[in-house]
This record gives structure tokens, sequence and C-alpha cells, in this order.
């Protein structure tokens, strides 16, 4: 099923109320039938569209509110006619709480007033004076928002764009002419993992599953952002980063994992800060190796890291040599000793492999077939007599 057979799939089961123009970036659509009664209700929402797309060049949907979403969303766009679209399409969305600032400055003064604090932000790339990647990178740092999702909706597609939007802390990436159906089926993920989030399973969890000993762990199987290593990423934003690249062409770009060998004995061993610290040197160590352009990496739980960078086929055949690099470093790494016992930290990289596909779904399918096997290299199943 290509993208737009699940682009009306999705309008058939959600909505039976459509608008487009005739000409959309995906050629020309047939429009659903409009109820008169909705149509009465929604003309004024309906011509406006129709201006917009032409003025702006929008792909503009509209369809009946289907559930509140209460997410408190802030728009900055240097474009206000960008802003009220935004804003209308939000709203169709259900997503009645969005706030709009025309410039980084403006968006600054909102955020450290807001109270309760913003849970999502969609910012454009290119503004005058402060930049939207610029912008990110601000947010991303201040405490109340390290976790906040911020996607980039953006003219901006080359993967030097990309790149740059994903290196100052964005979530997601979003191109214009916008789609609302994709704009709505981000936002609806990003209300999901917030209501994942709102369950909190305990703070130490053992091999066990039970917290026996009294020691505060973190979850062991859980991706998390270990902070404070150079070019890390959520592993959501990873995969968000890998299918927003894979639309604009094939690029020299692999895949890699490294995972910590017997990384569980040393989680059931260590408190939450020694595991931390024991993920935080890793991380540092993989990165001073493979600083290079394009390098991305994340925490994916159980002890392993995987990410992606831009190299060629001679330094994937030198791979090995980089693996053993990475184990040497941490031989002579200073990390904080597990209940004072001596720690040998010895990650195995998977076999990296090229992201040559030109879809997302296959390219971080690849990703996951790489972390299982430096999986299996770091933690391989023994054979029971």
């Amino acid at each position: 099923m290509n993208r737009i057979d699940e682009f009306w799939k999705m309008r058939k089961r959600r909505s039976k109320i459509f608008f487009a123009p005739a000409k959309t970036p995906f050629g020309n659509l047939k429009p659903y039938k409009i109820a008169t009664k909705t149509l009465a209700n929604n003309i004024h929402t309906i011509l406006f569209a129709f201006w917009m797309s032409k003025r702006c060049g929008i792909l503009y949907l509209v369809h009946q509110k289907n559930e509140s979403r209460a997410v408190k969303i802030l728009a900055v766009d240097d474009d206000p006619l960008i802003l009220q679209l935004l804003r209308k399409m939000l709203g169709l969305s259900g997503f009645g709480d969005v706030a709009l600032a025309e410039s980084a400055v403006e968006a600054a003064q909102l955020i450290a007033r807001a109270d309760p604090p913003f849970e999502c932000f969609l910012f454009d790339m290119r503004m005058p004076e402060i930049e939207g990647d610029d912008l990110c990178y601000w947010v991303r740092h201040l405490p109340s928002h390290a976790s906040t999702p911020i996607v980039m909706v953006t003219a901006l597609a080359s993967k030097a764009d990309v790149d740059r939007a994903f290196a100052a802390g964005a979530s997601d990436y979003i191109t214009k002419p916008i789609d609302l159906a994709d704009l709505d089926s981000r936002l609806r993920n990003i209300k999901k993992k917030r209501a994942e989030r709102g369950f909190q399973p305990p703070k130490s969890i053992s091999l066990l599953g039970e917290n026996r000993d009294g020691i505060d762990r973190v979850d062991f199987n859980s991706p998390m952002q270990v902070g404070a290593i150079p070019g890390e990423i959520s592993i959501q934003s990873l995969e968000n980063y890998l299918n927003q690249i894979s639309q604009t062409g094939p690029h020299n770009i692999y895949a890699f994992a490294f995972a910590v060998q017997d990384a569980a004995k040393l989680h059931f061993i260590s408190s939450r800060d020694e595991f931390t610290g024991i993920l935080q040197a890793t991380g540092k160590s993989i990165s001073k190796q493979l600083n290079a352009p394009g390098f991305f990496l994340s925490y994916t739980g159980g002890g392993t890291f995987a990410g992606v960078i831009q190299a060629t086929e001679a330094d994937v055949i030198g791979w090995e040599t980089i693996e053993l690099s990475i184990q040497e470093s941490l031989r002579f790494t200073k990390i904080p000793a597990i209940s004072g016992a001596p720690m040998n930290v010895v990650p195995y990289a998977g076999m990296p492999r090229r992201l040559s596909a030109r879809s997302g779904e296959k390219i971080i399918r690849t990703l996951y077939h790489v972390i299982i096997e430096a999986e299996e290299r770091g933690n391989p199943l023994k054979d029971v007599a």
C-alpha cells in the first residue's frame, strides 16, 4: 500500500469530511462528499483553506474533530499566515491549546512565562536573527524541556538541514508543504508517548523484577537519554531522523551498534548512579572514536548503544580496529567502581550496514538488525547441556 492509499484509508476511518485543493503535492486528489449541514458550519474554514493553499502551497485537509487532545503547543514561524494556518489545522485535529510566536525572542519570552510549561513545540528552521535550530538547542538545554517533543516544520529538506535540526535536539522533522494527515499522525504519537510516560514503573527493578536488596536501579530494558554524551539523541528521535533522510535520496550512512558484555550482571550489582556512569563512559568512548559528520548515538536499553554515521566502505572494513580502540580506551577510563569491586566494561560491535533503502521502515529495520547482531556478540546465548 502506497502513501496515497494509506492516506485515504486513514481519512475514511477517521472522518467523513474532506477538502483539498485541485492540485496537491500528491497530484490531483478526489475529495470526499461534504454533508450540507457540515458544509454550512465550516464554509469559512473551507474558503480560508482554499485561499491559503494557493498562498502558501500547503495541502490543507478539513475533517471533523474526533476527540479533545489536551496538549499545550507553541508554534514559532516568522510568517504570520503560516502560524494562523497551523492553528486552524491543529484545532481541527483536536489540539486547541496553541500559542503562536513570530520570532525566537518572542518564543523565549512565552516559554519563560508559561505555567504550566509547554508540552510540544513546532519550530520553523529558517527565521531572521535567531534561526530555528538555535532556538531548539536553547530549549533542549532548559531543565524543564530536556525531553519535551520539538518538531521542526520547515521547507528545508536537505540532509545537512536535517542533521542540523537533530543535532540541536529536535525530536522530529516535517517538511513543507504541510500534510495535515502527517502532522496529525506525528502529534497523536506525541500524545501517546506522553500517556505512556504517565505510568511510572518502580524506580528499582532488578533482574528478578523486584527490588530485593534496596538498591536504587534504572530500568535495565528501557531506552533513555544517558546525558553528557556528544551526539546523543533519543532512540525515537533517531528513528524519526532515519525516516526523514530516507526521503532525500541515498546517502553514505551506516548503522552501527555496540553492546556491553554482561550488561545484565553489571546492572544487577550496580546502583542507578553506578550503572549510569558505565553507560556514560561507554557512550563517550564511542562518540570520541566515531566523531564524524552525520554522527548520532542512542541508548536503546539493555546495555546497548545504536547510531548512524556518515562513512565510506573503507571505514567499515576497518571496523574491528575501531571496536578494539573503544575497548582499549575503556580499560584506561576511570569508571565509578561498583561497590568497590573491579570492573570490566567491554562493548562489542555489530557489523555496520549501509542504509541504502528509500523506505524509512526498511532503514529502521536495518538499524535493529545491527542492534541484534551486537547483542548476540556481547551477550551470546550459552548452550545448555
